[in-house]
């Protein structure tokens, strides 16, 4: 029988991996594909996709996975116990 303890600490390090790559490949693709047009502060706007909008995003982001897929787990040796704190 799996621990429910690594079951959750496998989903949440799974999820930390998809957002970290995520964040990556959108900061990648606004910083390097996006024109050098004025943006909405005066920047570039590359840069301010890329170093505003995006870490303002993912920052959410961030937020709402964590509120909603991340569970407070007891680091007890029982190995049964889940427990969710709301």
């Amino acid at each position: 029988m799996t621990d429910k303890r690594y079951l959750q600490a496998n989903k949440e390090a799974r999820l930390s991996l998809y957002i970290t790559l995520f964040y990556m490949v959108s900061w990648i693709l606004s910083a390097y594909f996006l024109s050098n047009k004025q943006g909405l502060f005066g920047f570039p706007a590359w840069f301010e996709v890329s170093c505003i909008f995006t870490p303002i995003g993912f920052i959410a982001l961030c937020y709402i996975v964590v509120k909603t897929q991340f569970k407070n787990i007891s680091l007890e040796n029982k190995p049964n116990d889940l427990t969710v704190d709301e």
